[in-house]
Formats: C-alpha cells, structure tokens, sequence
C-alpha cells in the first residue's frame, strides 16, 4: 500500500488546540486509516492521538504535512479537505 501526502495550513487563530485536534482525531479513527501529521522536517506523529497532534505545538499560518496510508485517492482527498476544515477555527 502507498500513501498519499499534502500539505494543509493551520488558520485557527489559537492554532493547533484540543478542539481541532480531538475533531481530527475522531475523523481518523472514524476511516480506519493511519494518517500521520507534523511539521515539515521534524518526524511525523500519528494522528490517532488529541495529545501527540497538541505537541507539536503548531502555530497559525504554519504549514503541516499530512501522510494517509491509502491507494484511494478520493478518500485520501475527502480526509485532507476536512483536516483542513478542522484547522480553519
């Protein structure tokens, strides 16, 4: 299996709070697929966990990279549009 990458940008003025990251959390364990998320050049985190996505204490306006371990690239495309939409505030 392969996965796909994107990039999504925090917009929320608080930036990566409880709120977002137990939103993107549920989403994740919802589809059944590992999804990692981070920081470009730092390791990517599992995003299974509100806590693990908290600290990597990322800041509105920063950029983070998005890792979906799926062929489908609807679904991979569809999680990345709502991971966006949970960064938004």
């Amino acid at each position: 299996m392969s996965s796909i990458s994107a990039t999504v940008t925090v917009l929320d003025p608080i930036g990566l709070h409880a709120r977002p990251a137990g939103q993107i959390v549920k989403l994740v364990k919802e589809s059944g697929i590992e999804v990692r998320i981070g920081k470009a050049g730092e390791e990517l985190v599992k995003a299974n966990s509100p806590l693990r996505m908290m600290a990597m204490k990322a800041k509105t306006g920063e950029e983070l990279l998005v890792e979906i371990d799926t062929d489908d690239q609807a679904l991979a495309d569809s999680l990345i549009s709502q991971i966006q939409d949970f960064l938004k505030g």
